[in-house]
């Protein structure tokens, strides 16, 4: 088990060998002995209904959003038992009442969602932030099953000292990229701001329990 200035320190090895800027005086997170995790039960149906939801932002951004759409979408809701788990800004997006930012903003939840898969142990690994999800097998991890109960048969959760390591990292990254944009730089070594900063809010949400998933910590 490591002590938070171990993981900092763990994270900046990581820094370093692909040259990314950091600094000193950053914190450290919480320690594992400060942390509530989320239930599984509660991780798993924010994953299910952010999917649902990211698919709807999807179809309304191609014009092809309609009623037949939203019925499908609500019996998915009730399969899977998490119609309750909306939170306000997917309700917009599930009575296509979002702004179009919004709707951007929900199909980046992507990133976020794919966190909560690895968290779930469905995602083999958080890998380097340079590059957005493979959709594909974001979609089939729930797609596949026909229940909430077949969704969790496949589910095991991570430690939580593995997911406090890539709430560290992120969080330094995170550092970096919004330090390169006030610098008016681009990301430093081929980091995604974007991805990087929803994986951060998700990271985040994860082990903050009064965190808010339309509204996540990203502070730096």
């Amino acid at each position: 088990m490591k002590n938070p200035e171990q993981r900092k320190q763990q994270s900046i090895l990581k820094l370093k060998q692909n040259n990314i800027p950091y600094i000193d005086w950053l914190p450290c997170i919480e320690s594992s002995d400060e942390v509530v995790l989320r239930s599984v039960d509660n991780i798993a149906k924010r994953a299910i209904s952010c999917l649902l939801m990211i698919q709807i932002a999807c179809d309304i951004n191609n014009q092809q959003y309609d009623a037949e759409t939203k019925e499908f979408i609500d019996t998915l809701l009730n399969k899977f038992v998490v119609k309750n788990e909306l939170t306000f800004k997917e309700l917009a997006i599930f009575n296509d009442q979002a702004s179009a930012q919004d709707v951007i903003n929900m199909i980046w939840k992507y990133e976020a969602y794919w966190v909560l898969l690895w968290a779930l142990g469905i995602v083999d690994e958080l890998d380097y932030p340079d590059h957005t999800i493979d959709c594909d097998f974001a979609i089939q991890a729930v797609s596949s099953c026909e229940s909430l109960a077949e969704f969790m048969a496949k589910v095991k959760l991570r430690n939580i000292e593995d997911i406090l390591d890539q709430a560290d990292l992120i969080y330094r990254y995170d550092w970096a990229c919004v330090n390169a944009r006030l610098k008016q730089q681009p990301a430093p070594a081929n980091l995604n701001a974007s991805v990087v900063v929803e994986r951060h809010g998700a990271l985040n949400w994860l082990i903050q329990q009064d965190s808010d998933w339309d509204h996540p910590d990203v502070s730096t």
